[in-house]
């Protein structure tokens, strides 16, 4: 018997072991890896991907820091002896490769395989480990459930950056069919929309909403509701947006409770400090605005570039500007600094939707 390891049946089934376990922590820390460049490049986050690190670390430490294996009356480093029993080229699994690993829809999709395949790794560690060293079990089961609680943290987030990634958000009107209005922007490649309609009831608004939600669904489109924070569940949209005038009927805290973490919150702003203020409050996102005169806000002066061009400079999360942008305003959107713009009647009030949505995001490029 080899000290300190637990009998295998004979050396052959020993290296094998040791195959196994570097294996595994090489497919651990890749998968780790590319979770830790999403925080890092997309969420933008250092805490996330500072923790993320150290985890990868901690992968390979736990076998490093443990030294030496007596094996044929010798000390034999464990992390050389892993990479000695290497056997890459000759390696079955390297012919392996599915049809699902050659295609990736979003970063969400990429970031739950890797996140997945660390976690199944690090079982495989935490079990094969145990027939060198018993204690190496313990030490990647604690390494398991923190990969278990940083999906907790990251899952939503990514899952939101990604519904957030868009250019031209399209919001709909009563003075156009709404279906009419949602099925005709999506064909024209808008990302985003939402349902405005404050002059039918409550009930007629979550029938409707329904009805663009699935229609959202078909297409991988983000759907948000305007001030039925309490629907958002009900009728399967992804987020809710709410005006300053929401903010004074209740709290924010309370809103995104029952929204959740994986939910989208924006809230419109017409100051710097509201725009901070919705930051701090917890929004996934703003808009700004009006920055020109609009018929839909008839009376409010408009807040100009200026302002805008101050809030994405001075924000973290998207800004949305809105408020009179046409396709002649595009260029002059687009020097602040702003990815992001908001219309209805651009787009509503073209003779095709289709072509409109279509127009604009190009003009934006």
């Amino acid at each position: 018997m080899t000290s300190g390891l637990i009998p295998c049946s004979g050396q052959n089934m020993r290296s094998e072991i040791y195959r196994i376990i570097d294996v595994n922590i090489n497919r651990a820390t890749e998968g780790v890896r590319v979770v830790e460049e999403i925080c890092r490049f997309v969420l933008e986050d250092s805490k996330l991907t500072l923790a993320l690190k150290e985890l990868r670390s901690s992968l390979s430490r736990v076998i490093r820091l443990s030294a030496y294996q007596m094996e044929a009356h010798q000390k034999i480093r464990i992390s050389e002896k892993l990479i000695g029993e290497r056997k890459a080229v000759e390696d079955i699994g390297r012919k392996f490769y599915p049809e699902s690993e050659g295609r990736r829809g979003n970063i969400e999709s990429i970031f739950q395989a890797n996140m997945k395949r660390a976690q199944e790794a690090v079982r495989c560690l935490e079990e094969f480990s145990k027939l060198i060293k018993p204690h190496f079990g313990k030490a990647f089961k604690n390494i398991r459930f923190k990969l278990y609680e940083l999906e907790k943290q990251i899952a939503p987030r990514v899952s939101k950056a990604v519904k957030l990634d868009f250019d031209l958000y399209v919001v709909t009107d009563p003075r156009r069919n709404h279906l009419e209005t949602a099925r005709r922007a999506v064909a024209g490649g808008a990302k985003i929309i939402q349902l405005r309609d404050k002059t039918i009831s409550k009930l007629a608004y979550c029938r409707l909403a329904k009805k663009i939600a699935k229609i959202a669904q078909k297409k991988n489109v983000t759907f948000i509701l305007n001030d039925y924070w309490d629907l958002v569940r009900r009728v399967g949209a992804d987020g809710v947006h709410l005006g300053q005038e929401d903010l004074a009927k209740f709290s924010i805290r309370r809103v995104r409770k029952e929204l959740g973490a994986d939910k989208i919150l924006g809230i419109s702003t017409h100051s710097f400090n509201q725009a901070v203020k919705a930051e701090k409050l917890g929004a996934d996102y703003i808009s700004v605005g009006p920055i020109f005169s609009t018929p839909s806000k008839p009376g409010t002066k408009p807040v100009g570039l200026r302002l805008l061009r101050k809030v994405i400079k001075h924000l973290t999360i998207p800004v949305v500007a809105i408020g009179g942008i046409d396709k002649s305003k595009l260029p002059g959107i687009k020097k602040t600094g702003a990815d992001r713009f908001a219309v209805i009647r651009a787009v509503l009030e073209a003779k095709d939707i289709s072509q409109a949505v279509r127009s604009l995001r190009k003009a934006f490029c």
